[in-house]
């Protein structure tokens, strides 16, 4: 499926400058990033030595559409130093096409195919499978919303992202009934009306969280660590894919306030059940 976006709505798909860094994060779990030769065309990040851990999975969709597997390696290096395996979408750096302005959810989809597959076994037997969140900033939000219904993911991680019109906010975002939290950078962020249209359509019954910061579009994918951005997406992995509620208390006792967001809202928070790893 490879949807072409129309050059009004390009706007909308963003990207962040290419990163360097392919080891690192604060978290106690130094992460780095590789390839595996059974996908080619995806760029894995996890902790160096991962040996005693249980490591859910995060796949990842980058802004701009991007097929550049380390457009987003800090945030990404940055989240899984705290316990987690993300799958991105593009080979590291130069290997992958910066931008492309088309949606293709199928990139996303073949990471949780590839992860499914492995999990368990061999190399992989720390990896948890049935823990996968998709997540993506921009274009990519856009895919992981094709890839939300999947009955292997979990949750759902909208980052500077939404649908790109009210109808398709109704018939997408409407029948999502899965924990989907949303990053948005306020109204300097051109898909902040479309993620806050999002959430008010989402079935009363979703547990679902939206906050906004004021770094518009770009957000601080781009700093040391990704900045508010890693903490924020850090805490949700925490929570919603390895059961950390003190992490949990970040969305829930007002901490992203504190850390720096500017205004947030929630519902039905109380049913996220997840059981510690």
């Amino acid at each position: 499926m490879k949807l072409t976006f129309l050059p009004a709505l390009s706007l909308a798909i963003g990207i962040v400058d290419a990163q360097g860094g392919s080891t690192g994060g604060t978290g106690p779990y130094s992460s780095y990033y590789y390839q595996e030769r059974d996908l080619p065309n995806h760029t894995i990040y996890q902790p160096k030595n991962p040996a005693g851990l249980k490591l859910p999975v995060i796949a990842w969709a980058n802004g701009g559409c991007s097929t550049d597997g380390t457009s987003f390696s800090r945030f990404l290096t940055e989240v899984t130093s705290y316990g987690a395996i993300a799958i991105a979408v593009g080979k590291p750096g130069r290997g992958g096409k910066r931008r492309q302005m088309a949606v293709y959810p199928e990139r996303q989809k073949a990471a949780i195919d590839w992860i499914t597959k492995v999990a368990g076994k061999g190399n992989y037997s720390h990896v948890d499978a049935s823990r996968i969140a998709v997540w993506g900033q921009s274009c990519g939000g856009v895919e992981s919303y094709y890839n939300a219904f999947d009955e292997r993911v979990s949750s759902i991680g909208i980052f500077n992202s939404g649908q790109l019109t009210p109808n398709e906010s109704t018939t997408v975002a409407g029948k999502v009934t899965k924990p989907i939290f949303y990053f948005l950078g306020g109204p300097s962020d051109v898909a902040y009306p479309n993620g806050e249209r999002d959430y008010t359509v989402l079935p009363k019954s979703t547990p679902s969280w939206i906050g906004n910061h004021a770094l518009g579009h770009g957000a601080d994918f781009n700093k040391a660590n990704a900045g508010l951005i890693g903490v924020a997406g850090t805490r949700y992995m925490q929570w919603l894919l390895r059961g950390n509620t003190t992490a949990a208390a970040w969305f829930t006792n007002g901490d992203a306030l504190k850390a720096g967001f500017v205004d947030q809202k929630s519902q039905n928070l109380g049913a996220i059940d997840v059981k510690p790893i």
